[in-house]
């Protein structure tokens, strides 16, 4: 809990190193391109790696190319979002229909936070790094 002089609240941050193989990510990619079941992760695999190229750090790792990336937020002013949030609020859960911010709040939230990345993604991961 974070107290404050003018008021007090119960806004918490988080932070996780995201990390990602590149190659593990392309066969990801590679592999489920044209099923119609997968689109939504694949839409989720490509935004983060594009995202994660842009602004990661690339370190070579066992003759591996591995990203990594700090990322900080917090798990309650709507940039963390989960699939249940939205379907209690009667809102979009389909990544396919999110605008670019939508699907960050939700790989923020239902993915990162709710440490389901890596075993929705192959390829990524995330670390826990911080909670205040």
């Amino acid at each position: 809990m974070k107290i404050r002089s003018d008021y007090v609240t119960n806004s918490s941050s988080v932070s996780y190193i995201i990390t990602m193989d590149l190659d593990i990510v392309n066969c990801f990619i590679e592999f489920y391109s044209g099923t119609e079941s997968m689109e939504g992760s694949l839409r989720i695999a490509k935004a983060l790696k594009n995202f994660m190229i842009e602004n990661g750090t690339i370190n070579y790792m066992h003759e591996h190319e591995i990203y990594s990336y700090l990322m900080k937020f917090a798990d309650d002013d709507g940039s963390c979002i989960t699939k249940q949030i939205l379907e209690e609020n009667g809102e979009n859960t389909d990544p396919l229909q999110m605008n670019n911010e939508e699907l960050f709040n939700y790989i923020r939230g239902e993915l990162i936070h709710e440490k389901k990345l890596s075993n929705t993604i192959g390829g990524f991961g995330a670390t826990q790094t911080e909670q205040y």
